[in-house]
């Protein structure tokens, strides 16, 4: 056996197996499988969260509680206290920023997206928000995600947000905000409503799943094969030497 060199044998079927080699191909199909089961649990979110999102969009639309449901369909009317504007966000390829209201009704403070304006010169509204607005649309409850710096870094924060992160928020504010976000369906002035739609993108996690299998199958047929290739050649460079 040479150094960094086995021989193994499936049914009087030979390879010549290194051993750095097969570490890296164990480490492949390792790394495969662990990625093709996470898009398998993507695919199940996808198709559970979906699945709401139709559930509450077919209800009728209800009162604001203590405790709501995801995606639930709710109308109400309150007093703007104050805006804010999340950046980023496109409407038919031009540029500009979502309008976040803090609306005061006479439970909750809850913040709304009230919907799309073009981004301006200066951090302004491109028409002054109603003193008193009402509006139904569906909730939903942000999810705060990875900042390369700590948004309160930014001395345009929070009057421009880059994502929603309510507990931060609460931490400038007198008041508690609602923990859902409400995205509104109606128009309000100006602004173009940014609802929310959601799309099932579980065949989407389940092809990518597949995708990563396929890929770990490939690799270890082509392990196999080499293995195969090389124990060939070892064994003619063996007769070769003994003739």
């Amino acid at each position: 056996m040479a150094k960094n060199r086995f021989i193994w044998s499936f049914f009087n079927w030979k390879i010549s197996v290194q051993i750095p080699f097969l570490l890296f191909a164990c480490f492949a199909l390792i790394v495969c499988s662990n990625l093709a089961y996470w898009q398998w649990q993507r695919a199940q979110l996808a198709n559970a969260l979906h699945h709401d999102y139709q559930v509450q969009e077919s209800r009728p639309e209800s009162v604001l509680s203590t405790s709501p449901e995801a995606y639930q369909k709710v109308t109400f009317s309150g007093q703007v206290k104050n805006h804010y504007f999340l950046d980023n966000r496109t409407y038919q390829g031009q540029n500009g920023w979502h309008v976040l209201a803090e609306v005061q009704t006479k439970k909750f403070l809850v913040l709304v997206n009230l919907g799309w304006q073009p981004k301006q010169k200066k951090l302004v509204l491109q028409t002054p928000l109603p003193k008193v607005i009402e509006v139904q649309g569906l909730l939903k409850k942000p999810q705060a995600g990875f900042m390369l710096q700590e948004a309160e870094l930014d001395p345009k924060w929070p009057k421009l947000m880059q994502q929603i992160d309510i507990p931060l928020l609460n931490k400038r504010i007198e008041n508690e905000l609602f923990p859902f976000v409400l995205y509104a369906e109606n128009q309000i002035g100006q602004l173009i409503p940014a609802p929310i739609k959601i799309e099932n993108k579980y065949y989407m996690h389940i092809g990518y799943a597949i995708q990563w299998l396929l890929i770990g199958l490939a690799g270890i047929i082509s392990f196999i094969v080499f293995s195969r290739k090389e124990y060939k050649e070892n064994e003619r460079k063996e007769k070769e030497l003994v003739n």
